[in-house]
């Protein structure tokens, strides 16, 4: 995983301290070894080591440090150009530098297994044998790149689409999170494709609990939440009265101050605040895949008023503790139904946890990952 885990609440990053709970967890029974690269520093660090004291990390840079001007151009600049111009992938984030780091310390440490997260980092594994190679793709990519491109001129869907199957299919194994998207890969990469279960502990929250957060909307700041927030804002807040939204995240550096909308930033304990929340909003006009906070919401039974958008990669679309509407006065007397009416609020609490426990309860999570890492 090429991000800091410990540098933000984003679902890529929940996922991926996920994985290295359950590595620490098993840990006299795995030699794990962690490769990341971006944002670290030493109290970070020095955080890692104590959350996960069993698990090895390393700091590889994409680039060679410029130091020494002419070992960066023979062994890094000039390589890299080289690679640009034959590729033509914007798919492909590795460079030639990072890639033959990581392919030493492949041969040097003999894996059994290797993880890699996303298909924009698959290219490391090229031309390297031995380890079973999975592909943790996190979000479908080539659909990413449409979004955010339509209409360019320059971005051919098609040979982005061709370019992602072309790295899934170096794997033995492709994990997905999303049914839409496990049915695409399994179409056109003739790969083992594995849809794991984001599980969470599921919390019963008690009814009778203090209500501090009316609304919750928790998020990143990245470009599909930031423009599906401004929608909301927009179309679908003016058409609530005396509804406090309360926004957690790095998004909160997106949001203009304004009546009625709560900026409480980046929090430390998240469970603190979910156990004190109502219901929960995702507004997601853009996006692919899961949505991780979605997930997280549903462990704790909480409603949640969304979009199309944001049941995408639900195996279940209804009775799953979602009320879904692209229309904003639709999506507005959604909040204020379940604001209201306690009566169809307990029914949609109830079915949250039932589907969630139902479809991605940790004891599912689990038996995927002991029969993979510690086959019996």
């Amino acid at each position: 995983m090429p991000d800091n885990p410990l540098k933000g609440k984003g679902g890529n990053l929940t996922r991926c301290n996920q994985m290295l709970s359950y590595f620490q967890k098993n840990s006299d029974l795995l030699d794990v070894h962690f490769i990341s690269s971006i944002d670290w520093d030493n109290e970070s660090k020095e955080e890692f080591h104590l959350k996960y004291p069993d698990i090895q990390l390393k700091i590889f840079l994409f680039n060679l440090p410029k130091s020494n001007i002419l070992k960066y151009l023979i062994k890094d600049k000039i390589p890299k150009k080289i690679s640009r111009a034959i590729r033509r992938n914007p798919l492909d984030s590795s460079t030639p530098y990072f890639r033959n780091k990581f392919k030493k310390d492949i041969q040097e440490n003999n894996y059994d297994i290797v993880v890699i997260s996303y298909s924009t980092w698959g290219n490391v594994i090229e031309n390297i044998h031995g380890p079973y190679f999975i592909i943790d793709t996190h979000d479908f990519m080539a659909l990413q790149y449409k979004i955010r491109y339509e209409g360019h001129k320059k971005i051919n869907i098609g040979k982005l689409f061709g370019n992602e199957m072309s790295i899934l299919k170096k794997f033995n194994e492709i994990w997905t999170y999303s049914i839409e998207e496990q049915y695409i890969f399994e179409q056109f990469t003739n790969r083992k494709i594995t849809l794991m279960p984001v599980s969470f502990p599921t919390v019963h929250l008690n009814e009778k609990r203090t209500i501090k957060y009316d609304v919750l909307y928790v998020a990143s700041a990245n470009p599909h939440n930031v423009n599906s927030f401004k929608w909301f804002l927009d179309k679908v807040f003016p058409l609530l009265e005396n509804v406090n939204i309360y926004i957690v995240g790095k998004i909160c550096n997106f949001i203009e101050d304004s009546p009625n909308i709560i900026k409480l930033g980046i929090v430390d304990d998240l469970d603190a605040i979910y156990q004190n929340t109502r219901i929960c909003i995702c507004p997601m006009i853009t996006g692919t895949g899961v949505k991780i906070k979605v997930l997280e919401s549903l462990s704790y039974g909480l409603p949640i008023v969304t979009t199309r958008r944001g049941v995408d990669g639900l195996i279940n679309k209804s009775q799953n503790g979602c009320m879904v509407s692209d229309d904003p006065l639709s999506f507005a007397n959604n909040i204020k139904q379940l604001l209201n009416d306690q009566q169809l609020y307990s029914k949609t609490c109830a079915e949250a946890l039932s589907y969630f426990s139902q479809n991605y309860h940790e004891d599912k999570e689990d038996k995927i990952l002991n029969d993979l890492f510690i086959p019996s």
